[in-house]
């Protein structure tokens, strides 16, 4: 078993994520710190985010920190674990929504594709879409 760093970057499907983790300096809270559960948009839910997006993200500090820390949840929850909770505290300070809907659990009301990578500091469960907290989402309307 790996870390949460090593099994992203040997998984080879969540490049854009891993490069973003790089550019707030986060490497070793994935290497290292935890148990974590990580919610990891794949390299495909960036389709949906345009350039000019990103590198505006990766130019603002605090507001990468702010996406990337609500992606991330303290402690471990498998996927039957996430059947019975409603909510989780991110690291970010706000919730992440956990429901049951006909296609598999959903995280802000975003499907989890792949569950359980298990982890030597934690767990991921991989999406699709990269989820931005209420405050960086009104602030980007």
């Amino acid at each position: 078993m790996k870390s949460i760093l090593a099994t992203l970057q040997e998984s080879g499907s969540f490049v854009t994520f891993l490069d973003l983790i790089r550019a707030a300096g986060m490497e070793e809270r994935l290497r290292a710190e935890g148990p974590y559960t990580l919610f990891v948009p794949d390299d495909d839910a960036f389709l949906a985010v345009s350039q000019s997006e990103l590198d505006a993200l990766r130019q603002d500090a605090d507001r990468l920190a702010e996406v990337l820390n609500y992606h991330i949840v303290p402690g471990v929850h498998s996927a039957i674990d996430l059947l019975g909770i409603r909510a989780l505290r991110s690291l970010q300070g706000e919730d992440l929504t956990v429901d049951i809907a006909p296609e598999g659990v959903l995280v802000n009301n975003v499907p989890i594709v792949e569950s359980d990578a298990w982890c030597t500091n934690g767990i991921c469960h991989a999406i699709y879409t990269l989820l931005l907290p209420p405050r960086v989402r009104a602030a980007a309307v």
